[in-house]
């Protein structure tokens, strides 16, 4: 959360308006070519500019200058004073500016439904955490695991495209079309009235190839706005390139100059999911058809053979076209020119899948007098248990090409869970995918068949069924929340031992009794504030059903019978508990259908409140502020990075200020920070030596050089800090995001923390009892207020006064935080 949040104002913009990021400028401070001098010494302008964390509010209250200040209390009973002018200047004589890009993940209504997304995000999201050092240019066996690594993210990427496909081929085209209208006729039509346009024998579409294509409508919609909707968003960040390129280092790969610029690269990968989305429509058209044509009640090739022969033409040249499409994803594109060509052949290859689709349509629709729909559609299960087995396979081999990139370089020891996180995050990717599939087509058949409905006894039902593989992901759904259960007590235990460890230290800062309550609140925050230290080990519980469902999987698949569902491979495995081990695997998929129902609906509400509810709407955006950074090198289709669009304007900003004889302190909260380090990276070197940076509440250490080790870590951080003039990093023991940086020292070893620039963390809570003139503490602030805090406006003044900024020498006119 932003340390600015706190709304004063009440002017919002509109919230459906496509706002981009602004630049705003304190209206007490006129522009750079015409600031008045810094006082003291100084010959130059200086700005202080701001970049707000996650969920960032609206420009004034975010610089400070709402004509109402709050001056005692609290948000919820306060004291309140007309705003002057000084107030609104940290250090006097220098203006400030902020950057509001909060609009980038949160100003429309619409990207609340980007939860759907969340699969798509994560994959994405582990494409860049792989450990070791990203060069350009590894070389043996490092190049080989980074290749590796990159095509087995992408392939996963592209498998779970499959797999949302699916899912709506599964509602559309096999339980509304093949088993309802075409295999279920009448009773169809007497438990679903609505479906009587296709259902009804005497309906023109109730044929079984008619039917289908009625039922390819749903996943075909699906693959048009997702593709609609990568394509709109991708014009909406795109950024014109620099005139001037950044100084590129080999030690911060975020310096490169087109590391902001994915447009091509996610062009040719859009192309590249969209063919093999519509190629598995055009499959579950085609492989019903063509096996009613192969197969006579001979055995051997019948019917009408040219039909045959045409089906057979179709089945090659789509599966050829579709796994040249699935290849393409390979190409790295680092070199722009591969990146053209790619993205041409791609081109061509989604033409060519429409192509072919148009002619699987009008084969699967010629007329068929005989052709009769029975049970599941068939191709539908073969293609869910291939792309499952296949996904397994990927998430291997990321996890053996991260344990080759972790042994290769161990600059990177402090990697989270030993290099591995990335795999980690791709497996519950995949999961979470399977999870809504599934979820999405076992409630789509209880509300077709009548079955899951509270009608009365006797109500007609028809016998729907989703393909078994499904049962696999609904019993995850059950494990995952019996190990959140536990998890859950498991971190309330460990918060209480932690909180008791931390009284006497709380004691003695503060000279109070261990017994006190207040003692207790403050021991717990910052308890609270080191339990970010357990997230690798939450991720490694939530992946223990994967281990357990793959054990039980490859079993299946060793026999033959993955098709089979979780049931009969648990009893076999079984032996003589066979009736325990089928009952308790049959009422756990119970219970996880249920749970896959109440998470529909609990998405489908959120996405409701937020529609109506901008406060709902900018905390479902700050899910993306994290997720959303990375640019979409990896699946296409995940919602956008904002910092394509924000780096390359911030860095712009700052280029034309120093440029206007103008010093610049970056000064960034939380997620700012990040995007304020991005921004260094990317300045030219005439910009360089005018520019400080101040980080508060700052994941840049903690979060991100441990889950981002080839980006972020000691040193890039080297390289940053030789970039800025001055580096202040603000952090509190109680901020479960923020904490000290670490950075190499010049002589190649690895330096404990940046002593100069705040080593030691911020006070908090600042008091331990009630201020003179307040009848309530002080507030723990945690990840919040930093810029309210007097150890900012002290950093603010030492910056300046490093930069010739402002006379450091009056330390009476130093300001002391708000009143």
């Amino acid at each position: 959360m932003s340390d600015l949040t706190a709304p004063l104002s009440a002017h919002e913009p509109d919230p459906t308006a496509p706002v981009p990021p602004v630049v705003v400028s304190s209206p007490s401070a006129p522009e750079p070519a015409s600031a008045p001098t810094a006082p003291g010494p100084a010959a130059h302008n200086c700005v202080e500019l701001r970049v707000h964390g996650v969920s960032g509010g609206q420009a004034e209250e975010l610089l400070d200058v709402e004509p109402a200040m709050r001056v005692g209390g609290d948000r919820l009973a306060g004291f309140f004073r007309w705003r002057r002018k000084a107030d609104t200047e940290t250090v006097p004589g220098v203006r400030r500016e902020i950057f509001a890009w909060g609009n980038l993940t949160s100003g429309r209504s619409s990207r609340a439904l980007w939860l759907l997304l969340l699969p798509f995000m994560l994959i994405n999201v582990a494409y860049w955490m792989r450990p070791g050092r990203m060069d350009r240019s590894p070389t043996g066996v490092r190049r080989l695991a980074n290749n590796a690594y990159g095509a087995g993210v992408r392939l996963l990427a592209l498998t779970l495209t499959m797999l949302i496909t699916l899912a709506a081929g599964g509602i559309g085209m096999d339980l509304v079309a093949w088993q309802c209208a075409a295999g279920q006729g009448e009773e169809c039509v007497r438990v679903l009235p609505w479906l009587a346009f296709l259902a009804s024998p005497a309906s023109l579409l109730s044929a079984p190839g008619t039917a289908l294509l009625v039922g390819a409508v749903l996943p075909v919609a699906v693959v048009l706005v997702l593709w609609r909707l990568s394509r709109r968003t991708a014009a909406d960040y795109e950024v014109v390139s620099p005139a001037v390129p950044p100084r590129e280092s080999a030690a911060a790969p975020l310096s490169h100059a087109d590391f902001w610029r994915n447009s091509e690269t996610m062009a040719r990968l859009r192309s590249a999911h969209i063919s093999v989305a519509l190629g598995t429509v055009a499959a579950l058209l085609l492989v019903p058809a063509l096996r009613h044509d192969l197969i006579s009640p001979s055995g051997g090739p019948g019917g009408d053979s040219v039909l045959w022969g045409a089906g057979t033409v179709l089945a090659v040249l789509l599966s050829a076209v579709v796994g040249g499409s699935a290849l393409s994803v390979l190409v790295p594109g680092v070199d722009p020119r591969w990146n053209a060509r790619a993205d041409r052949v791609c081109r061509l290859l989604r033409d060519a899948t429409l192509v072919l689709g148009i002619a699987v349509a009008v084969y699967t629709a010629w007329p068929r007098p005989e052709w009769a729909a029975a049970g599941r559609l068939p191709g539908n299960g073969a293609i869910l248990n291939t792309l499952f087995a296949v996904q397994a396979s990927l998430v291997l081999l990321m996890l053996a090409a991260a344990l080759v990139l972790f042994a290769a370089d161990r600059a990177h020891d402090g990697a989270a869970m030993r290099g591995l996180a990335g795999p980690a995050t791709a497996a519950l990717g995949a999961l979470l995918g399977g999870g809504f599939s599934a979820a999405l087509v076992y409630q789509g058949s209880l509300w077709l068949s009548g079955c899951g409905s509270l009608s009365a006894p006797g109500a007609p039902c028809l016998p729907l069924s989703a393909p078994s593989a499904y049962s696999w992901l609904q019993l995850t759904f059950a494990l995952e929340a019996a190990i959140a259960v536990g998890l859950v007590a498991m971190l309330a235990l460990e918060l209480r031992r932690s909180t008791r460890a931390h009284l006497p230290k709380v004691a003695e800062d503060y000279a109070r009794s261990v017994r006190d309550r207040r003692t207790w609140e403050i021991a717990r925050a910052r308890a609270a504030g080191r339990m970010t230290e357990v997230l690798p080990s939450v991720m490694v519980a939530l992946l223990l059903p994967a281990g357990a469902l793959g054990v039980l999987a490859l079993y299946s698949a060793l026999t033959g019978n993955l098709g089979a569902g979780p049931v009969p491979a648990a009893t076999a495995v079984a032996g003589g508990a066979q009736g325990v081990a089928q009952g308790t695997v049959s009422g756990l998929i119970g219970v996880g259908s249920l749970l896959g129902g109440a998470s529909l609906v609990a998405l489908a509400l959120i996405g409701r409140s937020a529609y109506r509810d901008r406060p709902t709407r900018q905390a479902v955006g700050a899910l993306w502020d994290v997720g959303t950074f990375w640019p979409r090198a990896a699946h296409p289709l995940a919602p956008p990075s904002y910092a394509e669009r924000a780096v390359p304007q911030l860095s712009a900003r700052v280029a034309r200020m120093t440029r206007e004889d103008t010093d610049v302190v970056l000064s960034g909260h939380s997620q700012g920070s990040v995007l304020a380090a991005a921004t260094v990276w990317q300045l030219p070197s005439d910009c360089l030596g005018r520019i400080a940076l101040i980080t508060h509440g700052s994941p840049l250490d903690r979060l991100y050089a441990r889950y981002f080790p080839a980006y972020f870590g000691p040193g890039p951080f080297a390289d940053l800090r030789e970039r800025v003039s001055v580096w202040h990093n603000l952090w509190r023991v109680t901020d479960a995001i923020a904490g000290p940086v670490r950075l190499r020292d010049a002589s190649g070893g690895e330096g404990d923390l940046l002593t100069v620039e705040q080593a030691e963390p911020i006070p908090d809570p600042r008091g331990y009892d009630a201020p003179p003139g307040e009848a309530r503490r002080p507030e723990i602030l945690g990840h919040s207020d930093y810029t309210g805090d007097p150890a900012y406006a002290g950093a603010l003044w030492r910056v300046m006064g490093a930069m010739n900024c402002a006379d450091a020498s009056r330390t009476d006119a130093a300001p002391e935080g708000r009143p």
